[in-house]
C-alpha cells in the first residue's frame, strides 16, 4: 500500500473567533465578544469575510485542480467553520464528504478561552513556555503539537489503507496542517519551530497545502512517497511562498553519530 497520489489540505476561512482573538480594526461590542468566547469552539461560524474567502478559494480549486468532484475522497473536520468552508468549496450539489474527528483543531483548553491580550496575565507560565518551546508545550487543559501529530499519524494510516493512489482533499485547521507538514516534510522539532516563526510560511485562512507523488513536470514520473509540495494563498497567489510554485521535498534523512552530536550542540550545556 502507498500514500495517495495527491493530498490537499485546506484551512477553513476566517471565523468569528479569529476576529475577536486578534487585535484588528474591527470594533466588536463586548457582549458579542463574550458570547463568542463562551460558545464551544467547535460551534464557531465563519465570518462574512471567511465566507468570501471560501468562495474565492473555490474559484482557484475549480481552475487549477479541476474542482472537488475530481477527487476520490473528501474529508472535513466536524467543526462548523470547516463544514461551512467545505460546503462553499464544493458547492451545494457535491456529496461524499466524510466528517472525521481526528482532523479537528488543536484543543487550546482553558488557555484558549481568554483573549490573547489576557493570556499572559492569566497563564504566565504557559505563555512563557509557549514562546520558548512552541512544539512541545501542552496548553492548559489542551493539547501539545505532538498530540496533534499523533492524530495526524493515525489519519495518515487510514489514507495508506483506504486511499492508496487516490486524490484526497482535507478541510481542516491551521495547527492540524502544521502537524501534517511536520511529518510529511520530515522535520525535526527545531526545523518546525523555525518554519513556524517565519511569517512567510503562515497557514492563513483558506491556505492550501498540496502534496503529491506525481512529478509536476512529468505525469509518468510517480514516486513511491510524497515528493513535491506547493503552498497557495488563493486570494493572493503572488504572495504565496515561492509564488505558489512546486518545491521538491528532501528525502528522509538518516544521521551519523557525529551529526546527532552536532545537533545537540545547538543547546548550550549549562553544567560544567
Amino acid at each position: 500500500m502507498s500514500m495517495p497520489r495527491d493530498i490537499v489540505f485546506v484551512r477553513h476561512g476566517e471565523s468569528e473567533a479569529n476576529i475577536v482573538q486578534k487585535p484588528n480594526d474591527r470594533v466588536i461590542d463586548s457582549v458579542t465578544t463574550h458570547s463568542i468566547y463562551e460558545r464551544p469552539d467547535w460551534q464557531n461560524r465563519l465570518s462574512l469575510d471567511g465566507v468570501a474567502q471560501a468562495k474565492q478559494a473555490r474559484q482557484w480549486i475549480d481552475a487549477e485542480l479541476g474542482g472537488l468532484d475530481n477527487f476520490d475522497a473528501l474529508y472535513v473536520s466536524p467543526f462548523y467553520r470547516t463544514r461551512e468552508t467545505a460546503g462553499y468549496l464544493g458547492g451545494n450539489e457535491l456529496s461524499g464528504w466524510t466528517i472525521d474527528d481526528r482532523i479537528v483543531e488543536r484543543s487550546w483548553g482553558v488557555y484558549g478561552k481568554v483573549p490573547k491580550a489576557e493570556q499572559r496575565a492569566q497563564f504566565p507560565l504557559t505563555e512563557a513556555e509557549k514562546r520558548r518551546n512552541p512544539w512541545f508545550i501542552r496548553l492548559d487543559g489542551g493539547e501539545s503539537m505532538p498530540d496533534v501529530y499523533g492524530r495526524f499519524r493515525d489519519f495518515q494510516s487510514t489514507l495508506h489503507r483506504e486511499q492508496a493512489d487516490k486524490r484526497v482533499f482535507v478541510v481542516t485547521h491551521g495547527d492540524f496542517i502544521n502537524a501534517a507538514r511536520y511529518g510529511i516534510e520530515r522535520m525535526t522539532p527545531e526545523e518546525w519551530e523555525l518554519l513556524d516563526s517565519n511569517p512567510k510560511y503562515t497557514i492563513r485562512n483558506c491556505t492550501l497545502l498540496h502534496y503529491t507523488r506525481v512529478n509536476p513536470d512529468d505525469s509518468n514520473d510517480v514516486r513511491d512517497k510524497i515528493h513535491w509540495k506547493r503552498h497557495i494563498y488563493p486570494d493572493a497567489v503572488e504572495q504565496s511562498p515561492e509564488g505558489g510554485a512546486w518545491v521538491e521535498l528532501d528525502e528522509r534523512r538518516r544521521y551519523s553519530g557525529a551529526e546527532l552530536l552536532l545537533q545537540a550542540e545547538q543547546s548550550k550545556r549549562l553544567l560544567n
